[in-house]
């Protein structure tokens, strides 16, 4: 059997998943095939790298750019997620001791199935830890019985040994590729609030090309991909909405929120040939280029970054090691199914 790289099946909370971590270096923590209810959701769902500015000035990062590229394909100065197990403590100590690496696959993945309680619904977690350097990232998926995915990375460890007193931002880059109850029918969309008219407030608008797209709170900006075809029982076409809750701003080196573009196979475009400038320009520049066949459909894939400005608390809470913190956002269904019939009124007459 392989120590890396084999899919592994988890199941519960109505979803069937698999995962894998390819490589003991490289973009960690992949989610496969995942199916809500026995329909495709989502084909593919992976935080394969992260571009992480300094304040300057500073020796590391190094210059020119003092930007680390760290995951897939490492650049300036940066490092590959490397799988520790999952054991291993939340200090500098796995930076500083291989024997924390993970021997197998299974050592470094954790998967829970929780029943729903009083609070919330039924989960199917799967998570895993890595070693970046002197951090450590938490790889985390979440999905949970009402049809809704969480995706979300923590950041722990230990701070840069070489600039404790230095803020950066970590600007963290997922690929989701979200087929809707199947692939090719799907358009993607982008939500704007204007005013409270009604109608007329809200609307959604269907892009016609691929590109790149920012939040923004003030119109309560979202996105969806959308199927042409699929509905629910009621009639709503089947799609779901990606919510991006951000800490941090753009700057030079991480410039938008989310890329639509297309499916263009399995093996290319998971981040190895982003950031060789230590910035996100080819998202728009390579992949992010031609239009989307709104009549007809699409297999739309999202790269989607969350970002955290990381003011190191180096002189107290840090000093030792990086208490766990975690950014995410969630993809959630609109349309997707009727959940439960709540109450049954009767009609007068």
């Amino acid at each position: 059997m392989a120590l890396f790289g084999d899919y592994h099946l988890a199941t519960g909370a109505n979803w069937s998943v698999y995962w894998r971590i390819s490589q003991l270096k490289g973009g960690g923590l992949e989610v496969w095939w995942a199916d809500f209810k026995g329909r495709r959701v989502l084909w593919r769902g992976t935080q394969p790298f992260a571009i992480v500015p300094y304040h300057r000035p500073v020796s590391e990062p190094p210059p020119p750019e003092h930007t680390y590229k760290d995951g897939l394909n490492q650049q300036c100065g940066g490092a590959p997620f490397t799988a520790l197990k999952h054991t291993a403590p939340n200090s500098i100590a796995p930076w500083q001791n291989s024997a924390y690496h993970a021997a197998v696959d299974t050592e470094a993945v954790v998967v829970d199935a929780e029943p729903a309680d009083d609070f919330g619904p039924a989960t199917l977690r799967i998570v895993a830890k890595f070693q970046c350097g002197w951090y450590q990232y938490v790889h985390r998926w979440e999905f949970d019985s009402e049809g809704v995915i969480h995706a979300a990375l923590g950041m722990g460890g230990a701070l840069n040994p070489y600039a404790k007193k230095k803020a950066h931002v970590h600007h963290m880059y997922f690929r989701i590729d979200l087929d809707i109850d199947g692939y090719g029918t799907d358009v993607f969309e982008v939500f704007d609030h204007s005013s409270f008219n009604d109608p007329g407030g809200d609307g959604w608008t269907t892009m016609p090309a691929q590109g790149k797209f920012v939040a923004n709170p003030p119109t309560a900006r979202k996105f969806r991909v959308r199927d042409l075809t699929s509905a629910s029982a009621l009639g709503a076409l089947r799609g779901y909405e990606i919510e991006l809750p951000q800490s941090a701003g753009l700057d030079a080196h991480s410039t938008g929120d989310i890329w639509a573009t297309v499916y263009r196979g399995d093996s290319v475009q998971q981040g190895a040939d982003v950031g060789l400038d230590c910035t996100d320009n080819a998202l728009q520049n390579v992949y992010a280029q031609g239009p989307l066949d709104t009549a007809n459909g699409s297999d739309i894939v999202l790269w989607i970054a969350i970002r955290h400005h990381h003011e190191a608390r180096w002189d107290a809470e840090e000093a030792e090691y990086l208490p766990y913190h975690y950014e995410e956002f969630h993809i959630a269904p609109r349309g997707f199914e009727v959940l439960r019939v709540r109450d049954q009124i009767s009609q007068p007459g």
